[in-house]
């Protein structure tokens, strides 16, 4: 299975009133809304369906970080534009660009590490392999994203003040 070298662009949106703070902008934890919402779009494309779920395992969030670009004022048009930084038998690395309407500009990013978990014979939960059609979908389209440079801020924390 061959990945895609543009970007995933699965998921948009219009900013409602409930995500806005007392400035009518986005309020930050509306942000990882969005983008969990993102994620699972990309997830899907993967195929991971509720079948997927039942028979094979979830994907947990072990690190996400959100860098806050710009205001984003109710009623706004925001998609996002999505890539698979890497991925391997139980970890996905995804980026996201979050964008307003048509403008190019990008708003907010987030850096997600996800890991495929499974529940044992045991019932309790623990990271397994992925399997198809998630596997192969996800690292076809690490590899088609693989040739891109990756943006300064990839990899990157907060920095310390002092």
């Amino acid at each position: 299975m061959a990945g895609d070298p543009q970007p995933l662009r699965v998921w948009h949106t219009t900013v409602p009133s409930e995500w806005t703070d007392y400035n009518r902008h986005m309020s930050e934890g509306w942000y990882a809304i969005a983008f969990c919402d993102a994620t699972d779009a990309v997830l899907l494309q993967f195929g991971f369906d509720a079948g997927y779920r039942a028979e094979h395992g979830t994907f947990y969030t072990l690190e996400t970080r959100i860098r806050y670009l710009q205001e984003v004022p109710e009623g706004a048009a925001i998609h996002t534009a999505s890539w698979v930084l890497g991925a391997d038998a139980k970890r996905i690395h995804l980026l996201h660009e979050l964008s307003v309407g048509d403008d190019a500009a990008v708003v907010a990013t987030q850096e997600a590490m996800l890991l495929h978990v499974a529940h044992g014979d045991d019932g309790v939960p623990a990271a397994a392999p992925m399997l198809e059609p998630v596997l192969g979908a996800a690292t076809a389209q690490a590899e088609a994203h693989a040739g891109l440079p990756l943006p300064d801020h990839v990899g990157q924390g907060s920095r310390v003040l002092r």
